[in-house]
């Protein structure tokens, strides 16, 4: 296969993501650690439905959800996945975060707006957020940036399908001349409702006005994304890569066909990434999964590639995988925890879970000890 490198294993050189077993990884000779979690929804394996829409279906129970947020419940429950409701809370986060070597990405959790007024409102409240990281320092060199949903802005409100988009973009377009005021950067997260196409074109016109460090989020999940990620890669555009969610509209059906459409995705970013032909830096992709055997194939092709430790980044949320948080910023790599913050964290945790059922245990486990 033209083009695309062939990481050697044991008697298996298949890379293209259409033979998962030839990842290291995903062999029965992969590391233990990497087994167990290929076998259990903790690990994103293969709980197809199932366990994650029993939980889903349950914490759409109104009951459910109110006993889970009542004060002394909710504290426990979001405790240690999400950086409480306030700013002042994020912001301590950050800076603990920070000392331990790790890079942020904050994301603010609201409903959408129910109107303009509302949207505005919003933008002014992560204009007070980037204030407030510039000046305890944690801004510089973009140790911690904003992660940023178009419809916390708007982007869903107005009669026809681009009126909010465009209304949207010109808050965000604040936001990213703030950001870049602050000395970070700003990440346009792609999100259901709004079409990809939109949100990767409305990140190209963020970053021709102003010049701004703005980079998207995509989801592998999505058939159109490694075709996305192949071109964004060759004009330079920075991209965080999330799995995403399986079976729902616009999506592959089955996790495993997600875990190869990330591999394949990666291989694209990863081709791209380090430095050009004359030197000059590269942006440097985000790799945001906490799947071991994704991780393991990362790693793989990273080496592959000739890729040091500053030409990728590794990013995982808040309270998953420590250990792993741990390794990659002691060893002096870039390692970005995602830390949402904000009133709305419910829908965040409910997602979380339905995702990977296994962190209810953990999640459980916590409220216990109150």
């Amino acid at each position: 296969m033209a083009g695309v490198p062939r990481v050697m294993t044991a008697g298996v050189t298949r890379v293209d993501g259409r033979a998962a077993t030839g990842f290291p990884g995903l062999r029965d000779g992969a590391p233990r650690d990497a087994r167990r979690e290929a076998a259990s929804p903790v690990g994103g394996g293969v709980d197809e439905g199932g366990t994650g829409d029993v939980i889903a279906r349950l914490a759409l129970d109104a009951r459910v959800r109110r006993i889970a947020q009542s004060r002394r419940l909710g504290v426990a429950f979001s405790r240690g996945h999400v950086a409480g409701e306030s700013l002042g809370s994020a912001v301590d986060v950050t800076g603990e975060l920070i000392v331990r070597g790790r890079r942020v990405s904050l994301s603010y959790l609201a409903p959408d707006p129910l109107d303009r007024s509302e949207a505005k409102d919003r933008r002014k409240k992560l204009r007070k957020l980037l204030r407030r990281l510039a000046q305890a320092g944690y801004a510089a060199d973009t140790r911690a940036d904003l992660s940023l949903r178009l419809g916390l802005l708007g982007a869903h409100l107005g009669r026809s399908r681009h009126a909010g988009l465009f209304a949207a973009l010109d808050l965000a377009a604040e936001l990213a001349a703030a950001a870049a005021a602050a000395g970070t950067r700003l990440t346009v997260e792609a999100e259901p409702g709004l079409d990809q196409g939109a949100v990767i074109r409305a990140v190209a016109q963020l970053r021709d006005a102003g010049g701004a460090d703005v980079g998207v989020a995509l989801p592998a999940s999505r058939p159109r994304t490694e075709r996305d990620c192949r071109e964004l890669a060759t004009r330079g555009v920075r991209v965080r890569l999330d799995r995403g969610q399986v079976g729902g509209p616009g999506a592959v059906p089955r996790r495993r066909d997600a875990d190869r459409a990330y591999v394949r995705c990666v291989q694209s970013l990863l081709a791209a990434a380090g430095s050009g032909a004359d030197g000059s830096p590269r942006p440097v992709p985000t790799i945001a999964t906490p799947d071991a055997r994704l991780l393991s194939i990362t790693e793989h092709l990273c080496e592959r590639y000739g890729l040091g430790a500053h030409d990728v980044e590794f990013q995982l949320r808040l309270g998953e995988r420590p250990r792993r948080q741990s390794v990659v910023a002691d060893r002096g790599g870039l390692m970005r925890v995602y830390v949402p913050y904000g009133p709305d964290w419910y829908p965040y945790l409910v997602e979380r879970l339905a995702d990977r059922p296994g962190d209810a245990v953990a999640l459980l486990r916590a409220t216990d000890s109150t």
